[in-house]
């Protein structure tokens, strides 16, 4: 029974109209989302100011490379992550999450407003946050998933994707611009109050119910049955080698590097640079609507194949470094794609996880994110040697022949939704 329900669920008519906020009626999912969105501000401030307080400080594209990468130190926990996601109260866990960004925040704006900080303070308080910053992600998703029914599951992924690149927007024009004109200090206190809102928000989601316990073979067992279900299933190794993919080859662009670019190839200040980056985050958001905003995806992997080509076709443009006002137009569209892309990989993971094993499912995603890291390292690399116009042509590069070489390993992902969760629930 629970089968059928699924897939009736997936292929289920719904009126939508055009408000991608109609998802919030579901449950508690509109204080799910409202943490999320304030946590996300945060994040995407603390980004851009990060990268401009190392790059001031060390003139080195390198190690604000580095400061990226070092939010994603806790990459390698996310299995074990999703194991607690299924074994442990998901809103205590959402709780616990918060509270500690706020602690880390208002740790490193005491040593800002002491003027006591020295680069290596930065770096172990970015390492210490990322340890649970993927228990963050795999929550979000899994209560999201909790909270929507299936066939509005692509309204709310595509809302909170929309929340990310909204915050990137806001983010990065208040990040750079309250650091050029107000300084450092009231730059992290701005983002330590919306950790501290969002922590708020946090404390109004429902408790959960536990979905799996920790049987006698302990966790090992638990986490092999989380590998089992991705081995066994025809869509999600495809899917989990595009969330690697997009990390490694596209999301390093907007995740530090932005900074590099439009310092380096258009000469930008803080606030020139923050409108670059809300440029792709403009584009990224209506990309997000846009799968947000339709009735039903019924073929999430074909929409993410054919937007990553678009996405990293649209970087070897960049890369011949057009005129500024060129550049953002395309970075625009180059967003929109991206947008489109990474929600549909999130919707075709979501759907093909079985409910009891979704958190493991998640977990083992989780550690394509370190594709980040690495993107952000090589990156970094690139254009201190060679130039930021060649970093973004490699990736591009590195990005199409990939996403053909996936449509050609795992053809499964053409499949309808149907068919993809059918799979995954048989296993």
């Amino acid at each position: 029974m629970l089968e059928h329900d699924v897939v009736d669920n997936s292929q289920s008519p719904t009126r939508t109209g055009m408000n991608p906020f109609r998802v919030l009626k579901y449950g508690d999912y509109k204080f799910v989302w409202s943490s999320e969105a304030l946590s996300l501000w945060a994040i995407e401030m603390e980004i851009i100011v990060l990268a401009m307080f190392v790059l001031r400080d060390t003139g080195s594209p390198l190690l604000v490379g580095l400061v990226g990468a070092l939010k994603f130190a806790g990459t390698l926990l996310g299995p074990l992550y999703g194991l607690m996601v299924d074994r442990f109260d998901r809103k205590r866990l959402q709780v616990f999450v918060r509270a500690f960004g706020v602690v880390l925040a208002m740790l490193l704006t005491l040593l800002i407003v002491t003027d006591t900080l020295v680069l290596w303070h930065a770096y172990v308080i970015v390492t210490a946050g990322s340890m649970v910053r993927m228990l963050d992600l795999v929550l979000v998703q899994a209560l999201t998933a909790d909270a929507v029914p299936s066939h509005s599951l692509h309204g709310a992924i595509g809302l909170s994707r929309s929340t990310l690149d909204g915050a990137r927007v806001v983010g990065s024009i208040a990040g750079g611009t309250i650091f050029e004109l107000l300084g450092l200090d009231w730059a992290y206190i701005t983002i330590s109050v919306l950790y501290l809102l969002s922590t708020l928000a946090a404390l109004k989601v429902d408790a959960r119910t536990v979905m799996a316990r920790v049987d006698s073979d302990g966790i090992r067992a638990s986490l092999s049955e989380g590998l089992r279900f991705v081995r066994q299933s025809s869509t999600l190794p495809g899917l989990i080698f595009f969330s690697f993919l997009v990390e490694f080859s596209a999301f390093p662009i907007v995740n530090g590097l932005m900074t590099v670019i439009g310092y380096e190839l258009y000469g930008l200040d803080g606030t020139g640079i923050g409108l670059l980056a809300a440029a792709a985050s403009v584009g990224a958001l209506l990309g997000s609507l846009a799968v947000a905003l339709r009735s039903n995806v019924a073929n999430p992997g074909r929409t993410m194949i054919l937007g990553s080509i678009v996405w990293h076709a649209l970087m070897l443009y960049l890369a011949t470094t057009p005129p500024l006002w060129l550049f953002t137009v395309v970075l625009v569209l180059w967003g929109f794609s991206g947008g489109a892309t990474f929600v549909s990989m999130v919707v075709g993971l979501l759907r093909a996880a079985p409910a009891a094993a979704r958190g493991r499912v998640m977990g083992i995603r989780s550690l394509g994110i370190y594709g980040l890291p690495l993107g952000l390292l090589l990156g970094g690399w690139i254009s201190e040697y060679i130039g930021s116009d060649a970093m973004i042509g490699t990736f591009g590069t590195i990005g199409l022949i990939a996403t053909l070489f996936a449509a050609i390993k795992w053809p499964a992902l053409f499949r309808k939704a149907s068919s993809q969760t059918t799979d995954s629930l048989n296993q």
